[in-house]
């Protein structure tokens, strides 16, 4: 339940302050997060 909680608060956050940067940002940090089998990906 928590874990929910979370990623609908990530969700809202990114919703709410979307922007090209913000994707952009996140497109980069995706493979580093991948690589280092980041236990806290949704």
């Amino acid at each position: 339940e928590e874990k929910i909680q979370r990623r609908v608060e990530h969700d809202l956050y990114y919703i709410e302050n979307w922007s090209v940067l913000l994707d952009l940002y996140i497109l980069l940090k995706t493979p580093f997060s991948l690589l280092t089998k980041n236990e806290n990906a949704y």
